[in-house]
C-alpha cells in the first residue's frame, strides 16, 4: 500500500497515524466516507492494483454501503480498513453489526480477531481482494487495535488469479463452430482486456476474417483498427448494427453478454455463439450459447490461432470488406442525429466537442444519468483502463470520488469527469478534496436543471413534470467558492470558450454547461 483514502474518526485514527508516521503512507483526506471508497475504486481501476480506504465504526461504515455495492458489482479489488467498536461495550452509541451491514453489498468481510492474528488477517484481506476481485472490509475493533504483538511475516499465501488454459475438448468444439462460420464477429469484454488478449484476438480476427467489437467495459480496446466496430449493443452505431446483425457467429472473449451487449437479444438471435470466460459463472448466464469454454482469453485465443491455422481456412465470404473499412473510417456520429434547437447547448454536440478538445491521453470518468450515453459512445480513451463508468448499481452521484482516485493513481494524465447537476449535488463536497490536492481534473456538468431520466418518465406519464425539475444552480460559482476554477456556458455560441479554459487550466476546473433534458440521446 502506498496510498490510503479515508475519513478519520476515533475508530481508525490510531491506525492512520501509524501508517502515515511509521510507514510513510500517503493519506488522502476525503470529505465523506463513500467518497473515500469511491476514490480507492477509481485508483484500482486505473492502476490495476488494490485500492485502500479507511473509515471509522458505525456511521462511518454505514456511509459507504452504496460505494461498496458499486465497487463489488464493478469487480474492483479494494480493501476498506474499518474500525469497529469495543466488544466489551455492547451498547455503545456507534455500535452496529458491521458484518451484517456489509453482506448485502456484495463485499467480503475479513475480521481482525486478535493482535496475534492481525498480520495474517491483513494479508488475507489483500489477497482476497485480488483473487475475488471485489471489496473486502477489514474489520478492526478498537480493543484489538490497542493490543501489542511482536511482528512476524504473514503466514497467509493466497495465490493471485491464474491464467486458466482451456479444456481441450471444449475448445475443439469451439474451433469447429468458428471454422464453419462464414460471417464471424469477435466481441471482447473486460476479461479480455484484463488478460492482455488484445494482440492475440486481433490475430485471430485477421485469420478468420472477423470484425471486432467490445463491450462497454472494454471500451476502445481495438481503437484504430480498420475493422473495429466499437461498442457492441444498444450503443452500437449504424455500420456496427448492420454488421453484427449480418453475422452468423459471435466469438465472445471475457464478456457477460448481458441485455445491453446483446441489444435485448437481437444481436444473438439466430447465431451460433462461442463464449469464452475465465469465470464459469459467467458462461451462458444471460444468453444461451452454442459452446462454453472456461479459459483465460489470451490462452484461448492463442490456442485457437494455432489450431485454426492448421486447417488453412479459406472462407468463401467475409464481413471485412473494403466497403465496411471505408464506412468505419468515415463514420461521423452527426449522421445519426438531427439538430435540436432549444436555445441551450445540445448535449450531443458538447460531448463531441469534449472528445475533440480534451487531451487524448486522458482518463475519462462518467457519473450516471441520461447524459452519459453520448459519452459512452463518442468520448474515446487510449485503453479500457482509462475509462470508468459508475452505473453498475444504477446510482447517480458516484463519479467525483472515482475521478479523484483515478487522478491520484495516474497523475500522468488529466481526468475528464462528466456529471449531471442532480448527481453532482450529491457528491459536491468531494470537490474540496480535488482542490486540496490540486488535481488535474476537469468536471463538465451537463446542467439541465432536472433529473433528466425522470423527465423522460414524467413525459411518458403526461403528468407532474415539475417533480423531476431542479432549481437552477450555478456550479461554476460554487466551484470558485471552493477554490477551483469555474466557467459557465449558457448557449451554443459560448462553446469555443471550453477549449480555451481546458488549455489554460491550473488545478480543478468546473465547466457548467446549460443543457436541455429533452435533447434526444443515442439508444
Amino acid at each position: 500500500m502506498t496510498t490510503l483514502f479515508g475519513v478519520v474518526g476515533e475508530g481508525n485514527i490510531h491506525m492512520i497515524a501509524d501508517l502515515v508516521e511509521d510507514h510513510r503512507i500517503r493519506y488522502v483526506k476525503a470529505a465523506r466516507e463513500d467518497g473515500a471508497v469511491l476514490m480507492a475504486s477509481g485508483y484500482a481501476s486505473v492502476t490495476g492494483e488494490v485500492g485502500f480506504a479507511t473509515v471509522t465504526h458505525g456511521p462511518g461504515l454505514t456511509n459507504t454501503t452504496t460505494a461498496l455495492t458499486q465497487a463489488a458489482r464493478s469487480g474492483l479489488p479494494v480493501v476498506l480498513l474499518a474500525g469497529d467498536t469495543d466488544a466489551a461495550l455492547p451498547h455503545g452509541r456507534q455500535r452496529i453489526d458491521q458484518a451484517a451491514l456489509v453482506a448485502p453489498t456484495g463485499a467480503g468481510f475479513q475480521p481482525i480477531t486478535s493482535p496475534a492474528t492481525a498480520v495474517d488477517d491483513v494479508a488475507r484481506a489483500v489477497g482476497r481482494a485480488r483473487a475475488e476481485r471485489r471489496p473486502i472490509v477489514l474489520n478492526a475493533p478498537v480493543d484489538v487495535q490497542q493490543g501489542a504483538v511482536a511482528y512476524s511475516p504473514a503466514r497467509v499465501n493466497l495465490p493471485p488469479p491464474q491464467a486458466v488454459a482451456p479444456d481441450v475438448e471444449a475448445l475443439d468444439r469451439a474451433a469447429g463452430v468458428i471454422a464453419a462460420a462464414r460471417r464471424p464477429v469477435i466481441v471482447a469484454g473486460r476479461g479480455a482486456a484484463l488478460s492482455g488478449a488484445r494482440k492475440s484476438i486481433l490475430a485471430l480476427a485477421n485469420q478468420i476474417g472477423a470484425p471486432v467489437a467490445t463491450t462497454l467495459r472494454a471500451k476502445d480496446l481495438f481503437r484504430g483498427e480498420p475493422f473495429d466496430l466499437g461498442i457492441c449493443g444498444t450503443l452500437s452505431h449504424g455500420p456496427a448494427v448492420e454488421t453484427i446483425l449480418a453475422a452468423d457467429c459471435l466469438v465472445v472473449f471475457g464478456a457477460g453478454l448481458n441485455s445491453d451487449t446483446t441489444a435485448d437479444g437481437s444481436f444473438v438471435a439466430g447465431k451460433r455463439i462461442v463464449h469464452i470466460d475465465l469465470d464459469p459463472a459467467h458462461l451462458g448466464r444471460h444468453t444461451e450459447v452454442t459452446v462454453a469454454v472456461q479459459a483465460d482469453a489470451e490462452r484461448a485465443a492463442g490456442t485457437l490461432i494455432e489450431w485454426l491455422g492448421e486447417l488453412n481456412l479459406r472462407h468463401a465470404s467475409t464481413l471485412c470488406t473494403e466497403e465496411l473499412r471505408t464506412r468505419l473510417a468515415e463514420f461521423d456520429p452527426r449522421s445519426e442525429f438531427a439538430p435540436y434547437d432549444s436555445g441551450s447547448v445540445d448535449s450531443r454536440e458538447l460531448t463531441l466537442l469534449l472528445d475533440r478538445v480534451f487531451p487524448q491521453e486522458r482518463t475519462y470518468v462518467s457519473d450516471s444519468g441520461r447524459f452519459m450515453l453520448p459519452g459512452y459512445a463518442w468520448l474515446h480513451v487510449t485503453e479500457p483502463s482509462a475509462f470508468i463508468e459508475t452505473v453498475d448499481f444504477g446510482s447517480i452521484g458516484l463519479g467525483l470520488g472515482a475521478a479523484i482516485g483515478a487522478a491520484m493513481g495516474r497523475p500522468d494524465r488529466p481526468v475528464l469527469l462528466t456529471a449531471g447537476d442532480g448527481g453532482l449535488a450529491m457528491e459536491l463536497p468531494e470537490l474540496l478534496t480535488a482542490v486540496r490536492y490540486g488535481l488535474d481534473l476537469v468536471l463538465v456538468v451537463y446542467n439541465d436543471s432536472a433529473y433528466g431520466a425522470e423527465v423522460s418518465i414524467t413525459d411518458l406519464l403526461g403528468r407532474a413534470h415539475d417533480i423531476s425539475r431542479l432549481h437552477a444552480t450555478n456550479f461554476a460559482a460554487i466551484a470558485r467558492g471552493m477554490g477551483a476554477s469555474g466557467l459557465t456556458i449558457t448557449r451554443p455560441d459560448d462553446l469555443p470558450l471550453i477549449a480555451e479554459a481546458i488549455e489554460k487550466r491550473r488545478g480543478p476546473l468546473v465547466i457548467d454547461v446549460r443543457t436541455d433534458p429533452r435533447t434526444p440521446i443515442p439508444h
